[in-house]
């Protein structure tokens, strides 16, 4: 039978690279990512001074990388990820995952995780589907999630599949800086990035002067007036990533574990206090159902 040029697409499909790009935010979450990675021999590539590292994660070749805080930072590192691996020969960009942390106010409690079907990115006005065939296969999932960190829950977390989403940030525009030695929230690099150096400055020296001068006034104020909507996951950068993969179209789900919101044992005034006490437990749990859903998913 003669080759067509479908038969010709087909195998090249087959014999590519496949992976999908796992995004975190934050190093913490990102450490919880690559805890579960079985990362390549040469796993570091750095394209426009960000780094993307490549791997295994629940059986399925990925790239993971760590966005930085805000929407602009995530669309930036969505942006060159896609457009840099989505060019290289014999590689193909299967999907996006972005995997952190949130806030809930909807039907999720602190320690559940939230994979919502649809996210808006301009406080409900409009909405954006995920793509649903990872939507199905997730809500497919039978995960434990732990329920203890620096404090015990006292109670099973819940995956809750399905409901809203929002991201956004106060940052006027400008790009959140990374700060060199800023921990598990605010550094430049993963902890246990292959590559990591206390030194690597991230994008402090371009970000901090515009945001000093035209987004931490509107970071503050937005800090002391937020108000959470009534959606299962809030964050500042999932939608921001969806709108890139949107526009590549590659297929895009979000999953986040709540740092934030009901269920607090201890009855912390709420954000910040509640984030640094959860934080890790919400990344963890947002790490074992995004190993999980790779696992279960036959796209990826």
């Amino acid at each position: 039978m003669p080759t067509t040029n479908e038969t010709m697409v087909a195998e090249s499909a087959v014999e590519s690279d496949q992976r999908t790009l796992v995004l975190t935010a934050l190093p913490a979450e990102a450490d919880a990512i690559l805890a579960r990675t079985m990362l390549d021999d040469r796993p570091a590539v750095i394209v426009d001074r960000r780094h993307y590292y490549l791997g295994c994660l629940g059986g399925k070749k990925v790239i993971v990388a760590m966005t930085g805080i805000g929407m602009v930072n995530a669309t930036d590192a969505t942006e060159t990820a896609l457009a840099h691996f989505t060019t290289q020969p014999g590689m193909l960009v299967r999907a996006v995952v972005f995997a952190g942390v949130a806030g809930g106010s909807g039907r999720t409690r602190i320690g559940d995780v939230a994979i919502p079907a649809r996210w808006s990115a301009d406080n409900a006005t409009t909405w954006h589907a995920v793509d649903p065939e990872m939507l199905a296969a997730a809500g497919d999932l039978a995960v434990e999630l732990r329920n203890a960190g620096r404090v015990d829950l006292k109670r099973e977390p819940r995956l809750h599949v399905g409901g809203d989403g929002g991201s956004g940030d106060n940052n006027n525009g400008v790009a959140f800086p990374t700060i060199p030695f800023g921990g598990t929230v605010f550094g430049t690099q993963p902890r246990t990035a292959p590559d990591f150096s206390p030194l690597h400055a991230g994008n402090f020296l371009e970000a901090i002067g515009p945001f000093l001068v035209r987004g931490l006034i509107s970071n503050v104020r937005g800090f002391v007036t937020a108000a959470s909507p009534p959606v299962d996951a809030v964050d500042q950068e999932t939608a921001a990533a969806q709108m890139v993969a949107d526009a590549y179209g590659v297929p895009f789900l979000g999953i986040r574990g709540m740092s934030d919101g009901p269920g607090d044992p201890l009855n912390l005034p709420g954000f910040p206090f509640s984030f640094f006490v959860y934080k890790r437990l919400a990344s963890d749990n947002a790490a074992i159902v995004t190993e999980a859903f790779l696992q279960h998913w036959d796209g990826a």
